[in-house]
C-alpha cells in the first residue's frame, strides 16, 4: 500500500531501476522483520522523506 498510497505508482514502474520488484521486495522483507508493525519499521517515515516522494509531491 505504500507504493500505491504514497508514491501513487506500481512497484515495478519507473523510477524502479531494475524493474523486478526489488524495491517492493525490500519493503516487504522489512515489514516482515518487524512482524507487520509498519511504525517500528519506519516505513511511512522512509517514504515521506524519500527523494522520489519529495520530487513528485513537494509543495
Amino acid at each position: 500500500m505504500e507504493y500505491f498510497g504514497y508514491l501513487r505508482r506500481n512497484p515495478f514502474d519507473p523510477p524502479e531501476a531494475t524493474l523486478d520488484y526489488a524495491g517492493y521486495e525490500f519493503w516487504l522483507n522489512k515489514l516482515n522483520q518487524f512482524n507487520g508493525n509498519y511504525i517500528n519499521a519506519e516505513m511511512v517515515k522512509a517514504f515521506l522523506s524519500s527523494v522520489e516522494y519529495g520530487q513528485r509531491f513537494a509543495p
